[in-house]
């Protein structure tokens, strides 16, 4: 479901914010009584009142402390991996596969980087059930980066040994610019995986 990150996003924010106003004013409440009380010392069942106000205050604040650190650490993960995929899109976009310019195919090529979505990954920082959809979707894709990135390993490989035939160079040169072929269906997946990002 494409839409529920943003639904669940605002959802989070919300309930932050409440729990921060509710803290805010348990501990403006315990501040007024703790004044009256001192005021007037002839009234101690303010005591309890506010001790029990600044209890609770404290526990909220903990919950709102938590929430705003889970979520920084969630947009942080979220920011890094969007800066790694937009680089592997420029890298995709660029004429790195068509041939150079003396009309040979490229013998070297830049890889796709997996690291910012391998450390989002292992991080425990996206979310079993709001994440669900999207970590699935970078474990594709850090499948598609390993199985492109070796193949030009192998395309390199063949072109240094000169274990490539010139029909083979040409035939692999036209399979990478092939209108739906692996660069194509790579570049799709990119930009399916960056939709689904979370927009902050």
């Amino acid at each position: 479901m494409p839409g529920l990150g943003p639904l669940v996003e605002r959802h989070a924010t919300a309930a932050r914010a409440a729990v921060a106003t509710v803290t805010y004013g348990l501990l403006a409440v315990a501040l007024v009584l703790g004044v009256l009380w001192f005021a007037l010392p002839g009234e101690p069942r303010w005591e309890p009142a506010v001790n029990s106000l600044t209890l609770v205050a404290g526990v909220t604040g903990l919950v709102v402390e938590r929430l705003s650190s889970e979520a920084e650490r969630h947009a942080q993960v979220l920011a890094a991996v969007r800066r790694e995929l937009e680089r592997n899109r420029a890298v995709l976009a660029d004429n790195e596969f068509a041939r150079t310019a003396h009309g040979r195919p490229r013998a070297v090529f830049a890889r796709l980087a997996v690291s910012a979505v391998d450390a989002a990954l292992v991080s425990g920082v996206l979310d079993r059930r709001r994440d669900t959809a999207l970590v699935t979707g970078l474990h594709r894709w850090r499948d598609t980066v390993q199985g492109f990135n070796r193949r030009l390993d192998l395309t390199e490989n063949m072109t240094v040994l000169e274990r490539q035939s010139a029909r083979e160079r040409e035939v692999w040169d036209a399979a990478m610019r092939l209108r739906g072929g692996y660069v194509a269906t790579t570049r799709e997946q990119l930009e399916d995986l960056l939709r689904a990002l979370p927009v902050r």
